[in-house]
């Protein structure tokens, strides 16, 4: 297996990956190959962007986001991470968020932060991997109507 950032010429494998993920159990989301690859190259993109994958024959998991200043530091904020569900549970997730962590150390990141369902394994996963919940914070969303 080989961790290494993310090129522009990995994200149709990546989006593939991705839809195939998210739309199964927990999150059942209704993704596209396309649709998914609008998303990831919208992240790719944009400023700060950093990305690693894992990869044998084919990609078997990424995680993605962007660096971002902060008034004291530089933030990252992880927008995507996924493995491949027959490689779950087997410590490449872990793996691979190592192997961005690394990454971004090298941008100079002080802190990484994300969104996920708390009642998913996700959750669970980024706890093992040193984050925590931050009581004091809340996650806002407002759907708009047209």
């Amino acid at each position: 297996m080989k961790f290494r950032r993310i090129e522009k010429t990995d994200l149709k494998n990546c989006s593939e990956l991705y839809a195939q993920v998210f739309s199964l159990a927990p999150w059942n989301e209704p993704w596209t190959a396309q649709a998914a690859l609008e998303r990831l190259s919208h992240f790719y993109e944009s400023l700060g962007f950093c990305g690693v994958l894992v990869e044998s024959e084919a990609v078997l998991g990424f995680a993605l986001g962007n660096a971002e200043p902060f008034h004291t530091e530089t933030l990252f904020y992880l927008r995507e991470m996924c493995i491949s569900p027959k490689h779950q549970c087997q410590g490449l997730g872990g793996r691979l968020y190592a192997s961005l962590e690394k990454e971004t150390f090298l941008m100079n990141v002080k802190s990484i932060y994300l969104a996920t369902e708390r009642a998913i394994p996700a959750s669970k996963f980024y706890e093992k991997n040193g984050f925590r919940h931050v009581e004091e914070m809340g996650f806002y969303a407002k759907h708009v109507n047209s």
